[in-house]
């Protein structure tokens, strides 16, 4: 379906929203942990945003951000999953030092409007590397979703560290099904 320029899709129902994932809820078993409802729609991209691991999480590692640059070339590939509007608001909480925005995604076939979290100024820490685990979680969701090739390549080379907390690893370990 070809839409004029500017326009876009948004979710039928006003009680279903779309979120677009690109960090470690692009593994669908990790969202659904968190919210049970959420579904897989498609894979797109949003524009002039780059995927970086900058943002301080709670656990004091590195996780993912869509990065605005402003660069027409710069692309962040993700999932879209629809969920309910409730279980939003419990993904907000999740999701701490991040800003829930509206974007626009390019998917096959037009555009569409979702919400993307972006890491809040504040919580940007460029010194922090991502954990392993957690590493892992966003090349697995972006395998399972069969994201680009060369862009789950740049997510492979991205450096990480071990996680020191043993027993939080063992968790996120057993997520993957290691």
């Amino acid at each position: 379906m070809t839409r004029p320029e500017g326009q876009f899709e948004r979710a039928k129902d006003a009680s279903t929203v779309y979120v677009f994932a690109y960090g470690s809820n692009m593994l669908t078993t990790r969202i659904q942990q968190r919210v049970a409802g959420a579904r897989p729609l498609t894979t797109g991209y949003v524009r002039e945003r780059r995927l970086t691991f900058h943002k301080r999480g709670a656990d004091g590692s590195a996780k993912a951000d869509a990065t605005f640059t402003g660069q027409s070339s710069d692309r962040v590939w993700g999932v879209v999953f629809a969920m309910h509007r409730s279980e939003k608001q419990t993904l907000d909480k999740y999701e701490g030092a991040y800003n829930s925005e509206l974007a626009v995604v390019c998917v096959e076939g037009g555009e569409l409007e979702v919400s993307i979290y972006v890491a809040e100024e504040a919580a940007i820490d460029r010194s922090l590397r991502p954990y392993a685990w957690y590493h892992r979680f966003v090349i697995a969701g972006a395998e399972e979703h069969r994201l680009p090739e060369d862009y789950v390549q740049r997510i492979q080379r991205q450096p990480s560290v071990t996680d020191p907390d043993r027993e939080r690893r063992q968790q996120a370990l057993q997520l993957l099904g290691d």
